[in-house]
């Protein structure tokens, strides 16, 4: 091989390694950024950003905020977009925000929009919308290149934006990638983990304690659907407090109700009351054709472009197995790492260090090869 050519061949293959290592830097520098405690610290090496709200219009008199995630210095930034889950704190929930800002100070421009029904905690179709409503208003903002758009769904938006995808917004202006976290692949199976803590993986059962709190989630999204005869708007009015953590208001509501409409309040409030699965089971036979209807694991057929998954293995929200589930239907387009160091919002350390070190390097790694997408890189 000529020498001039041997110097090309050195050259491209340096300038590629110095590629994938500046990727997997910044992923680690990503995750680093999202430990406790760091916030307050500044780094060098790393964007200043603003973090400012602002407003978008979701329908006809309807305008809904959003955060956006500004880094000052850079001049050509790839958007972001993520979407939250089902929790009242909407677009100001802390690891949201944690996350934001980190990809902001790896260089990406981040926008948090509030989806209004996932905000009051509704996992619903009316969310598919309001995600396509955010992503064609965001390709028409100011300094945003249509094809340098990523879209990130966190928990219940996870499978909604799957969804979401496949509507005319994001099919005719495509993301250059899609990242779910923590997200579903079908909601009866997930609904089910919620109210027994039991799924299966390959087979071999997973058994967990439930979080009371998923119980009554399920019943303040179906309570449409609870057979009886009972004042189904007082009843609502008294999970509502529940479901936005006020549980002494909550308390002081349901003491309010009549003898009938509290019994039927602490059915849905006593997980460990048999007569409350029993309900339980009544409603998800009803309105299992609703959740077919939101579930990639009937409509994953259409699924024809590649996803990123991201799930913890100790999840104690949406199971592990949900992620293994998608995968199995989608082997070629699904991304998947299960990382042993998170739950559903936060850090579970527990297996040991060099476990833990293990899956901290296929974080990074699994984190990496995704921001080369999100800048259009292979």
């Amino acid at each position: 091989m000529p020498p001039v050519l041997r110097l090309l061949v050195v050259l491209v293959l340096a300038i590629w390694g110095w590629l994938w290592l500046r990727a997997f830097l910044r992923a680690g520098t990503l995750l680093w950024l999202m430990l406790p405690g760091e916030g307050q610290i500044r780094r060098r090496g790393l964007y200043r950003i603003t973090v400012s709200t602002e407003e978008y219009p979701h329908g006809p008199g309807d305008i809904q905020p959003f955060k956006l995630y500004r880094p000052l210095s850079r001049s050509s930034r790839p958007a972001v977009v993520i979407y939250h889950g089902a929790t009242s704190y909407g677009e100001n929930h802390a690891v949201l925000d944690a996350l934001a800002r980190a990809l902001a100070k790896v260089g990406c421009l981040v926008f948090v929009p509030r989806l209004p029904k996932l905000k009051e905690v509704i996992f619903d179709s009316s969310s598919i919308r309001s995600m396509s409503i955010f992503y064609e208003f965001v390709t028409r903002y100011q300094g945003v290149l249509a094809g340098r758009i990523t879209v990130v769904g966190t928990s219940f938006a996870g499978g909604l934006l799957l969804k979401a995808r496949l509507e005319p917004a994001m099919r005719e202006s495509a993301p250059r990638a899609i990242l779910t976290y923590g997200s579903y692949c079908d909601l009866e199976t997930t609904l089910k983990f919620v109210l027994t803590g039991r799924a299966k993986d390959n087979g071999q059962e997973i058994a967990v304690e439930p979080d009371p709190w998923g119980k009554i989630i399920f019943f303040y999204n179906y309570l449409d659907h609870v057979p009886g005869d009972f004042d189904r708007e007082a009843v609502r009015e008294v999970l509502v407090h529940y479901v936005n953590d006020r549980p002494d208001e909550g308390a002081a509501a349901r003491a309010a109700l009549p003898a009938g409409d509290r019994r039927m309040t602490d059915l849905m409030l006593n997980p460990g009351n048999p007569d409350s699965m029993k309900l339980a089971d009544r409603v998800l036979d009803i309105v299992r054709p609703l959740l077919a209807e939101n579930s990639p694991s009937h409509f994953y057929d259409r699924i024809d472009f590649p996803l990123w998954v991201l799930h913890g293995r100790n999840d104690l929200a949406v199971p592990y197995t949900e992620a293994l589930a998608l995968k199995r239907l989608l082997p070629k387009q699904v991304r998947l790492y299960i990382s042993d160091l998170y739950g559903h919002k936060e850090l579970s350390f527990g297996r040991g260090i060099w476990p833990s070190l293990r899956s901290g390097l296929g974080m990074v790694l699994f984190m990496g090869r995704f921001l080369r997408a999100v800048e259009g890189r292979r």
